[in-house]
């Protein structure tokens, strides 16, 4: 038991080292995402209410963590954890058509986060725009939930 103990610290402290040496190569973020033409005729918005699996392409990096989303005074508002740091606040939701735009906050000012939903509203794809400029792709994934938010 001991053996198997040093030999899976062993490979938690040698797998940052290996990861670190790898050279960054591009994540393939297909995004073709296109809403349901009976859904808009209608004038349903998507239900965007739950959790959600991003990843983020940062120069061949990936970086993924949970988005949760919540309805709040007849809107949209949540909180956003990456994997590598703490949980953040989104400040604002915009949701027109397919197009959605999220506000997050930062210490260092807000990052923006502006894609297109899918046909079904469980997948966004993107671009996040950090407060000095710099952008990265991001895809969205929600998890599937039976809960039904009461509008």
């Amino acid at each position: 038991m001991n053996d198997l103990m040093r030999l899976a610290l062993a490979a938690a402290f040698a797998a940052p080292a290996v990861a670190a040496a790898q050279p960054a190569t591009p994540i393939a973020m297909r995004c073709a995402p296109e809403r349901n033409a009976e859904a808009a005729a209608r004038g349903e918005a998507p239900n965007l209410h739950g959790n959600w699996d991003f990843l983020m392409d940062v120069g061949g990096t990936p970086s993924f963590g949970l988005l949760s989303i919540g309805l709040i005074d007849g809107g949209y508002g949540g909180s956003l954890t990456p994997v590598r740091t703490a949980p953040v606040v989104l400040r604002g939701i915009t949701v027109t058509g397919d197009a959605i735009r999220m506000v997050v906050a930062s210490r260092e000012g807000d990052v923006l986060f502006d894609g297109r939903l899918s046909a079904k509203g469980d997948r966004m794809c993107g671009t996040v725009t950090y407060h000095n400029g710099q952008s990265f792709p991001m895809a969205a994934q929600k998890r599937p939930s039976a809960y039904q938010p009461q509008p």
